[in-house]
């Protein structure tokens, strides 16, 4: 929780601090979605160094010390003194957001859980590891609720004795606070853990498996020059986020990123759905590869192409900064005043992870159920998903329609003492807010909760029991590289649309980038569904009479693992 409290005490800030020091909306929100990608990608890099060289111990220490770093730098940057200098608080925020917390941050919360779950020993009732896991996730919830029900508030308008001006210093004080806890806890437990020795990183197998045989064969070299291309990307993503209010530069290079990761999707989608190039890799020493190895490594090249489609799918999810701009220019007053008190634009962000919260057991005892009695069989993985992808692509188009409900509702005013009518602003970017409550921007949130819910957690299950245990941590990073690209592509879309999301949006048009995200995920679904339904991936057919029905693990290459799981049971 500890954990969770700053992250996202420093994450529900940055749209607004970004744009306190300069950014443009676009560009805020570009910089934004770089922390998210940055952090997302970090999280690989963490488990990796653990795994491989550090321990889980030992990086959970190091990355939290430099987060702590990283707190300090922001802290002083949002000091109002240094705030006067405007580019020496950019240069300390940047270093620091970027360099300290996105880089550590997340990892610590990726390496915690990883870490927990090594507490258990392998012969520990599976009830045990679940607790676990089910105690970790609500103390996240319950740290990202306090995180929104307090710190939006407490940044812009500060509390009791704290001022205004000082909101931004706290949350980060908070925030450091909070690291230094957990490295205090670490150190003075630290006799209690079980702290399993690194070795080998299964990730570092695949990788040297598949650029081994990418020396021999065609697809293993399409798998790693797509790869090649999601990190061109990313890279340059970093550079056209900094230079997104620079005139056409940043603009040019978003075209070539979202060309480059659009190109490494298609080629990861197409040439990883027969894995059988994996067979006959070898060695540096020539020998060939334990055959179990071999074949654990063909299950995680099997689910590339599944987790290839929900890059767009995250940039659907990944909308934060986007929706709270708009919110912004909502009514957000608590009250019919000109000058009553307004709710923080990030707040109403509680209404995605709170809605997940109840729909979770809706879909699991209701509606699931309520699925299987009438179509004859549990749904499937694959038909989740499917669902999930048409809410997202609800859920995008909507979000462009209200914008344009928005937009066009008569700006609110007042008279006053002067008999002159103004315009009443928000608190923040001290934008014109239009005649429409707040909460009518509630669906949105709740259409992508709801997609998550039906994308996410058959996502999750797919990489836990598609391959063998010892590669489910490379599984995980998969998906965590992927959302790493899916906000990515979003940051390139914010910018490649920038020209319509000015300081303003009443003077722009950012329905077109939403509606465009509809479009893009439309296509994405139609060439998901013929794919999977191509490599029978995670389907339960019709049963015959008398028996039962049983979803496709895999595809049609699927492979018989030496323990020969088959897993009969959908969560």
């Amino acid at each position: 929780m500890f954990e969770e409290l700053a992250g996202y005490g420093v994450n529900q800030t940055l749209k607004n601090f970004f744009q306190q020091l300069g950014w443009s909306n676009k560009g805020s929100n570009s910089m934004k979605l770089t922390y998210d990608s940055l952090s997302q990608f970090a999280c690989i890099i963490a488990a990796f160094v653990a795994d491989e060289y550090l321990g889980k111990f030992k990086m959970l220490l190091t990355g939290a010390s430099f987060a702590s770093i990283g707190f300090v730098l922001v802290l002083i940057a949002a000091l109002p003194s240094i705030l006067d200098n405007v580019m020496l608080s950019k240069v300390l925020f940047c270093i620091g957001v970027f360099l300290g917390i996105a880089l550590n941050q997340v990892g610590i919360r990726a390496l915690l859980v990883s870490f927990g779950g090594d507490q258990f020993s392998p012969e520990s009732p599976p009830e045990q590891r679940a607790s676990f896991f089910s105690i970790n996730l609500w103390a996240s919830n319950l740290g990202v609720a306090l995180n929104y029900a307090i710190f939006p508030s407490l940044t812009i308008y500060g509390i009791g004795t704290i001022p205004a001006d000082y909101g931004y210093v706290t949350v980060y004080a908070i925030g450091l606070a909070l690291v230094l806890a957990i490295i205090v806890i670490l150190l003075s437990t630290r006799s209690r853990y079980i702290n399993v020795p690194p070795t080998k990183s299964a990730l570092g197998s695949v990788i040297r498996v598949v650029m081994e045989r990418s020396k021999h064969n065609f697809h293993a070299k399409m798998i790693v020059l797509g790869t090649v291309l999601y990190l061109a990307a990313f890279v340059l993503n970093i550079l056209a986020a900094f230079l997104s209010d620079d005139g056409e530069v940043g603009h040019n290079i978003s075209y070539a990123c979202g060309i480059l990761i659009v190109a490494a999707t298609i080629l990861w989608i197409y040439f990883a759905q027969d894995p059988s190039f994996v067979d006959g890799a070898t060695g540096a020493d020539g020998v060939e590869f334990d055959r179990d190895i071999i074949e654990g490594i063909k299950q995680v090249v099997l689910i590339l192409p599944f987790n290839a489609f929900n890059t767009f799918w995250w940039v659907c999810q990944n909308q934060r900064g986007n929706n709270q701009t708009i919110i912004q220019q909502t009514d957000l007053r608590i009250g019919s005043s000109p000058d009553a008190t307004q709710i923080p634009g990030p707040t109403v962000q509680f209404f995605n992870p709170g809605s997940g919260l109840l729909l979770v057991p809706l879909f699991d005892y209701v509606i699931y159920p309520t699925y299987e009695k009438y179509a004859g069989k549990p749904p499937s993985r694959y038909g989740k998903v499917v669902a999930g992808y048409v809410v997202a692509i609800v859920a995008m188009a909507w979000t462009g329609v209200f914008e344009i409900i928005r937009r066009n509702t008569s700006v609110l005013t007042y008279v006053d003492a002067n008999g002159e009518t103004q315009y009443i602003l928000n608190n923040v970017g001290k934008e014109p807010m239009s005649d429409i409550p707040w909460w009518t921007a509630i669906p949105q949130y709740v259409l992508v909760a709801t997609a998550t819910v039906l994308i996410q957690i058959p996502t999750y299950n797919i990489g836990y029991t598609e391959v063998p245990m010892s590669l489910r941590g490379v599984s995980i990073a998969l998906g965590l590289f992927i959302n790493s690209m899916g906000s990515t592509l979003l940051s390139v879309i914010v910018l490649l649309f920038g020209k319509y999301i000015p300081a303003n949006l009443n003077d722009g048009h950012f329905e077109y980038m939403y509606f465009a995200i509809a479009a893009l995920m439309a296509v994405n679904t139609i060439f998901f569904v013929l794919v999977m339904k191509k490599m029978q991936f995670a389907m339960i057919p019709l049963p015959e009479e008398g028996s039962t029905a049983k979803e496709h693990t895999a595809s049609r290459y699927s492979i018989e693992r030496s323990r020969g799981a088959v897993i009969d049971r959908e969560i």
